[in-house]
């Protein structure tokens, strides 16, 4: 249908499959204009899905420009989210009990922040970006002094 002109990766092959699936699922006019052509598209497709190689000589195949472009958008948001997320220090989960959340809560409510946000500048001895650990500035909480 469409000159190929991006190769979908090995990485990014389970985003284009999902995207592909949520489409023929969803809209019964994606893959083409009859019924017989659109059930030969995803006879082949339930077979090409499960490598990069053959999902691209199925694109290559059956999708037209406007389908490539549309897939290619997906996978290049979802490799930004993928990369911005590396950029995040890693986040870890802790059990408080329901009075300390309150509390918690309420001050990130007065302060504008988020609970860990309030945890590192109320609690923490050095003032460090909850999200990449960098120190944010040398200014003291002057309520927290006597």
């Amino acid at each position: 249908m469409a000159d190929q002109k991006y190769i979908i990766r090995q990485q990014d092959k389970n985003t284009a499959v999902n995207f592909i699936d949520d489409q023929i699922a969803s809209k019964s006019y994606w893959l083409t204009v009859d019924d017989t052509q659109r059930l030969s598209a995803e006879r082949e497709y339930r077979d090409a899905k499960h490598d990069s190689i053959t999902l691209n000589k199925w694109c290559q195949k059956w999708l037209n420009e406007t389908q490539w472009v549309q897939l290619i958008n997906v996978i290049c948001i979802e490799r930004n989210r993928i990369e911005s997320q590396k950029h995040r220090s890693p986040l870890k989960v802790i059990s408080i009990t329901h009075t300390a959340w309150q509390i918690l809560s309420e001050l990130a409510k007065h302060d504008d922040m988020t609970i860990s946000e309030v945890i590192i500048n109320r609690l923490g001895s050095s003032r460090l970006d909850p999200y990449n650990g960098t120190e944010l500035s040398n200014y003291s909480n002057n309520s927290n002094q006597s």
